[in-house]
């Protein structure tokens, strides 16, 4: 018998912690009978109400998700997911100027029907972990930007904002979502992603997300004053007697 689980964990930056700011990232996980998955976002620094933005992501992405459940509609297409956040984070935003609540999302949901989705809008890693040791990413590529300019959540957001994967469940053991605080430390993503995953699979949740915990608090690189995220879906076997 196959059980999805999930931890994770968010810390705040000492630069946060020296201007008594709050975090700005935000992230949630759910188990339900239609599927189970995990959601991370960050809210982009320079915005006043960005903590309220992240948070918004997060549960308008759970909403969207929980209204995309049907099988056949999530097969026909995707766009529907995408628009049904944006919708969510706006009514959740409200009456706060959408502009200082912009924030990322990525998500990584398996549905009942035995189907993957992973999403990213904006920067981050989202990262799948297959079966055979094998890693499918998503990250943000600014190589042909002109600024750091981060894709967001707004009112103009289109599906071609977002990057998106899909994966038959059976391929896979386990999913990451981390926020730029950490993916843009990373110098070997694939290796990052399949060691921490092989690794920390193993514990169970509560130590998996004290162990993760710990780990980010310890950051030793060169981004250490980012706010810093990570969540993980993760499958495991069980006898069923």
């Amino acid at each position: 018998m196959t059980i999805w689980k999930s931890f994770g964990a968010s810390v705040t930056g000492p630069k946060h912690i020296r201007e008594g700011k709050p975090n700005q990232d935000s992230w949630v996980s759910f188990h339900r009978t239609w599927g189970d998955g995990i959601v991370v976002s960050d809210g982009l620094g320079s915005k006043n109400f960005s903590e309220f933005g992240s948070d918004a992501a997060c549960r308008a992405a759970v909403c969207a998700a929980r209204n995309c459940c049907d099988a056949d509609e999530i097969k026909e297409n995707q766009n529907i997911l995408f628009d049904r956040i944006k919708s969510n984070w706006l009514s959740f935003i409200a009456p706060l100027d959408i502009h200082q609540c912009s924030a990322t999302c990525m998500f990584a949901f398996r549905f009942a029907c035995g189907i993957i989705w992973m999403g990213m809008l904006g920067d981050g890693l989202a990262a799948i972990l297959k079966n055979d040791g094998t890693v499918l990413s998503l990250t943000e590529d600014k190589t042909e930007s002109f600024s750091n300019l981060t894709s967001a959540l707004s009112k103009n957001t289109t599906s071609k904002d977002w990057q998106f994967l899909a994966l038959q469940e059976d391929l896979c053991r386990a999913v990451l979502l981390c926020t730029d605080g950490v993916s843009d430390d990373l110098m070997y993503v694939d290796k990052f992603t399949h060691d921490f995953l092989t690794h920390t699979v193993n514990f169970a949740c509560i130590s998996a997300s004290r162990n993760t915990r710990d780990m980010l608090e310890k950051w030793p690189a060169l981004k250490h004053s980012d706010d810093k995220t990570i969540a993980c879906l993760y499958r495991e076997e069980t006898d069923n007697e």
